[in-house]
């Protein structure tokens, strides 16, 4: 039996790697939602600034990530509005490039490195959205620990992500690489609290719910048990 995460990988793995389809079951990773929650408690280690709203990106600063994307819709955006900053939290090779990529756009008062951190639930305490630029994906952390948190997620609508995602209920989904798309749904949030605050809510109440660990597990021993049973056929 092979076990992936979501229909995305199941169909890669039928078509491009030609495993059985009666053979794949589909199953989420598992999540401690309560040990997030019981880590969005502790003090908070970032605090927003006063009058504007927080978007976050959390995640890998390399190419497939996108950030760069991010940062020129985020160009974009100031032409509309100055009512906002952005944490970039995260480290990797395209992080100087990134920050250049800010110093040239004349970003620097708007957009902050926060570098590798391990206190993403308190500084999502402190955020409005969520936003994952990338290229491809297959489950990111990251739209999982947002919609734990309650928050309005912005996320490309690229592999396994729609499968998480309902658009327009639990979050948005922009194409990729599309940065007037991405400029325009960042202002629609920015603009629309009671849209902004349903879509966090309505994320929540279907994260704990799909992510729950102890779910996870039941749905694996059963694909296990059946395995076995199989073996002793």
């Amino acid at each position: 039996v092979t076990i992936v995460c979501n229909q995305w990988l199941k169909k890669i793995m039928v078509n491009e790697f030609n495993v059985p389809e009666h053979q794949i079951k589909v199953m989420h990773y598992g999540f401690n939602t309560e040990q997030f929650i019981l880590n969005s408690k502790k003090p908070a280690t970032m605090l927003r600034p006063a009058n504007k709203k927080v978007i976050l990106y959390a995640g890998r600063l390399v190419e497939l990530k996108g950030v760069n994307y991010l940062i020129s819709a985020l160009h974009e955006l100031k032409q509309l509005r100055e009512d906002w900053v952005c944490w970039i939290a995260g480290s990797g090779e395209k992080e100087d490039e990134l920050k250049a990529q800010v110093n040239s756009l004349g970003l620097n008062e708007n957009v902050l490195f926060l570098g590798k951190r391990d206190d993403i639930p308190s500084i999502l305490k402190q955020t409005d959205i969520l936003v994952l630029p990338t290229l491809i994906e297959n489950q990111p952390i990251s739209v999982i620990e947002a919609q734990i948190a309650g928050k309005a997620i912005i996320a490309s609508d690229v592999g396994g992500i729609p499968e998480i995602i309902e658009h327009g209920v639990t979050g948005l989904l922009t194409p990729p690489k599309n940065t007037t798309m991405l400029t325009n749904n960042l202002n629609l949030l920015l603009t629309n609290n009671k849209l902004r605050k349903s879509l966090g809510a309505n994320a929540k109440k279907w994260g704990m719910t799909h992510w729950s660990i102890d779910l996870g597990m039941l749905k694996l021993m059963r694909i296990y048990k059946d395995a076995m049973k199989g073996r002793m056929l």
